[in-house]
């Protein structure tokens, strides 16, 4: 599924503060020109359910089995600098399942072409390759999940030809999983925030 997607740039200029003095990373990023991007392309596949496709919801671990996120992102950044920090942010649906329970998300470098209109079941996902991250969330209080991705950007800027996007992997769990927004119902879809130099 294709998705209208939407680039905001903007740059930052460090300055100082009588009531708050910013650690040194965050001194760094504001001093960067700061980049938000929206999907290009998005689509959602599950294990439990045939078919593939993309609601008013992300879907992780719980009853919802393995499921995974696969994003592109626009390459505008690269006329723009090199990125030296990057995250992606998932908006934390509102009226979500409540759990304390721990869902785990890996993000994964995309490593072979896609596109959402023939992926179509979870074992025909495309193939995934370091470097990634993982980190734990929970649905309760709900809470917006905010991923270093900055090594898989930094592979991305070093080897355009093999940037396909990110993946968001997750299996099932105990508890009723986390949800967030993908756009298409209200909410903020997911976003790459990459900080350039």
């Amino acid at each position: 599924m294709k998705s209208r997607h939407a680039v905001s740039i903007s740059a930052l200029l460090l300055a100082s503060s009588a009531c708050a003095r910013p650690s040194d990373e965050s001194a760094m990023l504001l001093s960067r020109v700061r980049l938000v991007s929206t999907p290009s392309s998005i689509v959602c596949v599950s294990s439990d359910r045939a078919g593939s496709g993309l609601s008013g919801e992300i879907r992780f671990g719980g009853p919802f089995g393995r499921s995974a996120l696969y994003l592109k992102f626009p390459g505008e950044w690269r006329a723009r600098g090199i990125p030296e920090r990057a995250f992606l942010t998932l908006s934390a649906r509102e009226g979500g399942p409540s759990s304390r329970t721990p869902v785990t998300l890996e993000v994964w470098r995309i490593d072979s072409d896609w596109q959402p209109r023939t992926l179509r079941r979870w074992s025909e996902k495309p193939s995934l390759a370091p470097p990634y991250a993982r980190i734990q969330i929970t649905a309760s209080p709900a809470q917006n999940a905010r991923i270093d991705v900055s090594e898989i950007m930094h592979f991305a800027a070093k080897n355009p030809e093999r940037e396909f996007g990110i993946a968001v992997i997750a299996s099932g769990s105990d508890g009723p999983g986390a949800m967030f927004n993908s756009g298409l119902a209200g909410g903020h879809a997911p976003r790459l925030e990459l900080y350039l130099r």
